[in-house]
């Protein structure tokens, strides 16, 4: 081999390398960026519909490694540990998003349930009802979250929790201001009802039979006789 064809073969040798190294910054950088948003979601579903959704947690960890290798230019192990990485943090995000699903449904069904009710009571604004069912089927998060043009992830989780808390209280103050003037004893099955769940007669009490006869949502009441 000559030597003049060394250095050009180091240089092809360098280009290569850069290509590899730019390949995988690429896909661990998509990698990374699932990962922050699981996080952020997962906060934010803590915080909104009090669930903690259960994920494999080390897999924030085996990503930064992963970047930690790639900053020493080992990139053969990174190789090695890219499909599996991707495979884990992919499932995790899916965790999360079927969860928030079902739970966003279950949600949604309830303020439409609350919406409806409150047609025949107008008793809170139909207006507020709407917007939190809007955000429930929307779920545009991200612009709540992602405030400033600040990415630490501390301050994104606490953007995601601090929006949660605020949905949180948006429903539950809709829920007292809706269902709060109504006797302590059938309150609580006015919530099971509009959680669609069907009541039986014969497990009411004879009180509370009265007093859901005698309130304003007597026509709403469906219950199950037995």
């Amino acid at each position: 081999m000559s030597t003049e064809s060394e250095p050009l073969q180091d240089r092809l040798k360098k280009v290569q390398e850069e290509h590899r190294r730019r390949y995988l910054s690429d896909e661990l950088d998509e990698i990374a960026e699932v990962m922050e948003e699981t996080i952020l979601q997962r906060t934010l579903a803590k915080a909104f519909f009090q669930e903690e959704i259960e994920i494999d947690t080390t897999a924030k960890e085996r990503v930064q490694e992963v970047l930690r290798l790639l900053k020493q230019n080992d990139y053969d192990t990174v190789e090695e540990r890219l499909s599996n990485l991707r495979d884990d943090v992919d499932a995790a995000e899916q965790t999360v998003e079927n969860r928030i699903q079902e739970l966003r449904l279950k949600h949604n069904s309830t303020v439409t349930a609350m919406r409806r009710l409150n047609d025949r009571v107008d008793r809170v604004s139909g207006m507020r009802l709407q917007a939190l069912e809007g955000l429930l089927d929307d779920w545009r998060w991200k612009e709540h979250v992602y405030l400033d043009g600040n990415n630490e992830l501390a301050e994104l989780k606490e953007n995601a929790r601090e929006y949660g808390e605020e949905m949180r209280t948006a429903f539950e103050d809709l829920k007292e201001e809706l269902f709060g003037s109504y006797p302590e004893e059938i309150r609580g099955l006015i919530y099971r009802m509009i959680d669609d769940e069907r009541l039986s007669y014969s497990d009411l009490s004879e009180n509370q039979r009265q007093l859901l006869a005698e309130s304003d949502i007597e026509d709403y009441i469906e219950l199950t006789l037995s």
